[in-house]
């Protein structure tokens, strides 16, 4: 077998002297091939890893799993690093996730690397210049032992995790092969690689300053930067850049004055260059400032928000407050909204424990895909719609405040196929928070997203909440199927604006009490439950019966009728009550025909199909929508004009009912001549 050894980016020259750089081919044998396992990474002393940025928290993770008596690492790039800013931007982010990933650690094990870095047995390090599509993992032992692995796999857990076709080889105890691939490691670890400062103690924060990059702290050396030929820039960037192209763009222009001219195809950043950039002060906007995420690490039991450590540690009385708190606003509605308020507790409960279930959701979703499980049963979409006044907004805000101490909604203007996926990809487990999203730009931007059931390219993303003003018909059955929906039309009073202004008042003041404990016991204990790494069987009955079971012990019972356990199944056949509803209407029995040509608008059974025909409006406009009707029940080859064809035993099933035909009145009169 021929296995292509990574090495440089650099071209290699026509027709010259071979003098060990570009692209290299080695050759090999094949003796066997195996299912990866961890333990592949056992049983040795030093490890020195050449891998992409993106594979920080795995790295962090291994050497906090084997006990490695020297380590280094050298995190290189899948985009271009020929442009100052870009590298500028590429370090700050892998130097933010090399600490925010020691920070998920749980604080013994955060300490003990530390310790390993400041003794010097531990090296992580960064690219600063393009050389990074190579794969190393050197291991050796004391004993003499080696091991070389090298192939397409990152050391992350979705490369390893066998939910993609990746390829890594192996040479066990091969002289050639150690000598020639630790070779390429020193070479680019002495020629392309600044070493990431880490404090001696207790990583606090994970952002760093511009100035804090190891590019820039580095006052003594000069940097020189080739600026790529125009066949290497290159035309997309992979998902795993877009967040170090975001940081990029922030501070590109504000530093831009700095740049020296490219002479000769290079750039020269001197030390006087690096300490006028390092004097720029960078003021960004809210919204370049929002690096806001959620990151959970449910096998250490972290969790980090927006790189602070995130605690899952409760106080009992905190817990028995949020309680208290969480009862007491939804007993709000009672008294002050009109319209079924039992109904509405009920359906805002349901979304309380799709919400509060939802950094959950992306493994949910991962799981079900890898053991082609039904990922509909799992959406990352929320969608809270009805009529204005229905406490829509209300409730999301108080909920987030409940879950992270604070209320965010991303603003509609972002609301875009760009955007949302550049959101899903940087918020990780945060949920996205979107208002009163019009129904234009929920048709041509949303729908798509909901309907694409496939697996982000990274571990960790998260659910959207959308909020409207809406009807149940603006949304097709594709969208209800795939979507947590949650429709109300029971509402304050338009008219009273006292009484608005007196329940907001009393949210604000229990918004404020909040302390977000019940939250963290939350998490825990739905961690203990999913502990098998298996899809549960009912998501919603576990998370409705995680909060009702904690709500019952800090409040001692009990309960009100709406903070009971959910089902699936009991949520998704009433998502379709009001469709039910609006068709039992369209088929009542004063609108029954025996045959088509016997009113303009009505319907008929004709054997195992229901006919329904309509009169079309001077626009071609039919009266009822059928859009939310499921698919399921429409023959679409039957139907066309103003006539809609429906299976017959699917729609009787659907409604609960059968239908029954008109009857014909003179059959009797025939059967008494006789």
């Amino acid at each position: 077998m021929w296995a292509e050894a990574p090495g440089t980016s650099e071209p290699q020259a026509e027709l010259a002297l071979d003098d060990g750089t570009g692209l290299r081919v080695v050759e090999a044998k094949f003796l066997n091939e195996q299912r990866f396992d961890w333990d592949l990474f056992g049983g040795y002393d030093s490890l020195r890893v050449l891998t992409y940025s993106a594979s920080v928290a795995a790295i962090v993770r291994m050497l906090d799993k084997y006990s490695f008596s020297k380590f280094e690492c050298v995190f290189g790039c899948e985009g271009t690093l020929r442009e100052i800013k870009n590298i500028l931007a590429f370090q700050k982010v892998v130097v933010g996730d090399t600490r925010a990933a020691i920070m998920g650690l749980k604080d013994e094990r955060h300490i003990r690397i530390l310790e390993r870095v400041r003794t010097g047995q531990a090296h992580f390090r960064v690219l600063k210049k393009s050389i990074a599509h190579a794969k190393l993992y050197l291991l050796s032992s004391s004993d003499g032992r080696t091991r070389v692995i090298v192939g397409s796999a990152n050391l992350s857990e979705q490369a390893f995790s066998g939910r993609q076709p990746e390829t890594l080889v192996t040479f066990d105890d091969d002289g050639k092969a150690w000598d020639h691939y630790n070779r390429m490691f020193d070479e680019i670890r002495n020629s392309a690689s600044d070493e990431i400062p880490l404090p001696e103690e207790k990583i606090v924060t994970a952002e760093i300053e511009v100035s804090e990059t190891p590019v820039i702290a580095d006052e003594l050396g000069t940097l020189v930067i080739e600026a790529p030929p125009v066949e290497e820039l290159p035309v997309a960037a992979p998902a795993q850049i877009e967040r170090i192209e975001k940081v990029a763009a922030v501070f590109g222009p504000r530093i831009s004055a700095a740049f020296p001219a490219i002479r000769n195809g290079k750039q020269r950043i001197t030390p006087e260059i690096k300490r006028e950039i390092s004097r720029v002060r960078l003021v960004k906007s809210a919204e370049e400032a929002d690096n806001r995420y959620l990151s959970i690490d449910r096998e250490t039991r972290s969790a980090l928000l927006s790189g602070e450590q995130f605690p899952l540690e409760c106080d009992a009385d905190s817990v028995k407050r949020d309680a208290g708190l969480l009862l007491d606003y939804f007993k709000n509605y009672e008294g002050a909204f009109e319209g079924n308020v039992e109904r509405l507790q009920r359906d805002y409960f349901t979304f309380m424990a799709w919400l509060y279930f939802a950094p959950f959701i992306c493994d949910m979703r991962s799981l079900a895909l890898l053991q082609d499980s039904d990922v509909i049963q799992y959406p990352s979409f929320a969608i809270v719609f009805g009529k204005s006044n229905c406490g829509k907004t209300s409730l999301v805000d108080t909920l987030m405040t409940s879950m992270f101490g604070y209320a965010h909604t991303v603003d509609k203007q972002s609301f875009t196929t760009a955007q949302l996926r550049g959101l899903q990809r940087g918020y990780k487990r945060f949920p996205v928070v979107f208002d009163d999203i019009r129904r234009s730009a929920f048709n041509r931007y949303g729908k798509d997203m909901i309907k694409d059931e496939l697996q982000p390219p990274v571990l960790e993303y998260p659910a959207f909440v959308l909020s409207m003003n809406a009807e149940p018909q603006s949304f097709p059955d594709e969208v209800v199927k795939r979507s947590m929906m949650i429709y109300t039309t029971t509402a304050l009073p338009p008219h009273d604006e006292e009484r608005r202004q007196r329940l907001q008042s009393r949210i604000q003041e229990m918004r404020h009490d909040l302390t977000g404990h019940l939250y963290r016991r939350y998490l825990v204990e739905v961690m203990d439950r999913l502990a098998d790494e298996r899809l549960p069987k009912d998501w919603l009955a576990l998370s409705s019966d995680v909060l009702s079971g904690i709500i019952l012990q800090a409040t001692d019972g009990p309960l009100p009728h709406w903070c009971q356990t959910m089902t699936w199944l009991s949520y998704a056949e009433k998502r379709y009550d009001r469709v039910k509803v609006r068709l039992k209407n369209l088929l009542r029995l004063s609108a029954r025909a025996n045959s088509e040509g016997d009113r303009s608008n009505g319907w008929m059974i004709d054997g195992d199909r229901v006919i329904v025909w309509e009169q079309r409006d001077a626009f071609g406009r039919r009266g009822f929508e059928w859009e939310d009707v499921p698919s399921t029940l429409i023959d679409e080859d039957a139907g066309g004009g103003g006539r809609t064809v429906l299976h017959r035993g699917s729609l009787e099933a659907f409604l609960g009912n059968r239908l029954r035909p008109a009857r014909r009145w003179w059959k009797p009169w025939v059967r008494h001549r006789r």
